[in-house]
């Protein structure tokens, strides 16, 4: 199974290493290099990783036990996707930026590909998971915000990162293991200091969608 994990992060840590322990192939796309303040939220990262460039450092920990993993130190745009991604069978978004988002799900949408947006800052996040012939992200959210507050801007509970992340890899492998099911639908966590249960969507395909021709 190759499955591409886009951000090297909060959320791109726990999804790439799970995804990796668990025998799947990893491509790693981050463009940044580890700084101090990520250290309490990205705990894959330590001391000695400052300044290393987050994909290959976070690559090299999944090989350091025994998986399989490569990093790429780029940002996943429209011009390199096909290069970055062209033989996963899984894609997964755990970038904190809406942008890169939207070009995840719309690269995937387009090459027909399954795909995985996760997404978290202060105390909440979800799952978005999608892959031929079901909603995709455009039906839920049909444009990138013009404003929208990153984890280091806003910060994120360390915790939740790592809950949002670990369901993200599990939706990942099962959609690389050929089930269907977790396909068009959304995880949410609310609140995590709530201590209220998360909940899970199944979405429709909106009219007029880009994806009902697909």
């Amino acid at each position: 199974m190759r499955i591409v994990v886009v951000g090297a992060g909060g959320l791109g840590g726990p999804i790439a290493m799970a995804t990796g322990a668990a025998g799947a192939d990893v491509t790693i796309v981050d463009p940044d290099v580890v700084e101090l303040s990520n250290l309490h939220r990205q705990v894959q990262f330590g001391g000695d990783d400052l300044g290393a460039p987050k994909a290959t450092a976070l690559a090299a920990k999944i090989v350091g036990r025994g998986g399989r993993a490569r990093g790429r130190a780029a940002r996943f745009e429209p011009g390199n996707a096909d290069q970055l991604a062209a033989d996963c069978d899984v894609i997964v978004d755990g970038s904190d930026d809406p942008r890169t988002k939207f070009v995840v799900a719309d690269w995937a949408r387009a090459r027909r590909r399954a795909h995985v947006i996760a997404a978290a800052v202060r105390y909440g996040g979800n799952v978005f998971t999608s892959a031929p012939g079901a909603a995709c992200y455009r039906c839920l959210f049909e444009d990138p915000p013009d404003e929208a507050p990153t984890c280091g801007e806003a910060g994120v509970l360390g915790p939740l990162v790592g809950w949002v992340g670990g369901i993200a890899a599990t939706r990942a492998l099962r959609l690389g293991g050929g089930d269907p099911a977790v396909a068009g639908t959304i995880w949410i966590v609310d609140d995590l200091r709530t201590g209220k249960a998360a909940r899970e969507l199944t979405l429709a395909r909106r009219h007029g969608c880009a994806c009902g021709a697909a």
